[in-house]
């Protein structure tokens, strides 16, 4: 039995290991991929973005299927549903600090948190409702973490995120790695003792 628990906990850890350099990579990748880019550049990204937040929101339903249906904890649909919701309102902080709506690069900002947030409130009502996991209030937690790296990202990025290449794609990806990190995290909470 301390076998597995060994193997689980190793398991954890080179996941949260290899989220984190990817979350490096994404960080560095911008400015090392275009340096100096022009107005257009790599503007295929930008096409990109919707297709993107199509594939995180259908990977956010299976996850909660797949979740409801084997009872896992409750932390993890939550912590998916308060970070989608805070992905919306971190968006939404960057349009109000560096977005205008004189330019339409900066449209993503206003209409992605329109697909993030119903997304989000099923979420959480998925992970209220699924009986006997308990963790609820840890998903919060988790959520709660994972939007306030988001917030600071964006801010720290600013509006030449969006306005030239990667046009917020490396946002993007970021957003997916946080919540597949999240609620995988959330999702191996152990059940409550009854």
């Amino acid at each position: 039995m301390k076998v597995i628990q060994i193997w689980v906990w190793t398991i954890k850890a080179l996941g949260l290991i290899a989220a984190a350099a990817l979350a490096a990579v994404l960080w560095v990748l911008p400015p090392f991929a275009f340096p100096s880019p022009g107005a257009n550049d790599a503007i295929a990204l930008a096409n990109l973005s919707l297709p993107l937040v199509g594939a995180i929101l259908l990977a956010s339903i299976l996850a909660l299927v797949l979740g409801y249906r084997r009872r896992w904890s409750s932390a993890g649909p939550v912590a998916l549903g308060a970070f989608l919701i805070g992905g919306a309102a971190a968006l939404l902080i960057g349009l109000v600090t560096f977005g205008n709506m004189s330019n339409d690069r900066f449209l993503p900002l206003l209409f992605l948190p329109v697909l993030f947030v119903p997304f989000g409130i099923v979420a959480l009502a998925v992970g209220l409702t699924v009986r006997s996991t308990g963790h609820a209030r840890d998903g919060l937690v988790i959520g709660g973490l994972a939007t306030a790296l988001l917030v600071a990202w964006v801010l720290a990025r600013g509006a030449r995120d969006w306005l030239l290449a990667p046009y917020g794609f490396d946002i993007l990806l970021l957003i997916a790695l946080e919540a597949a990190v999240i609620y995988i995290a959330g999702a191996s909470r152990g059940r409550p003792e009854r």
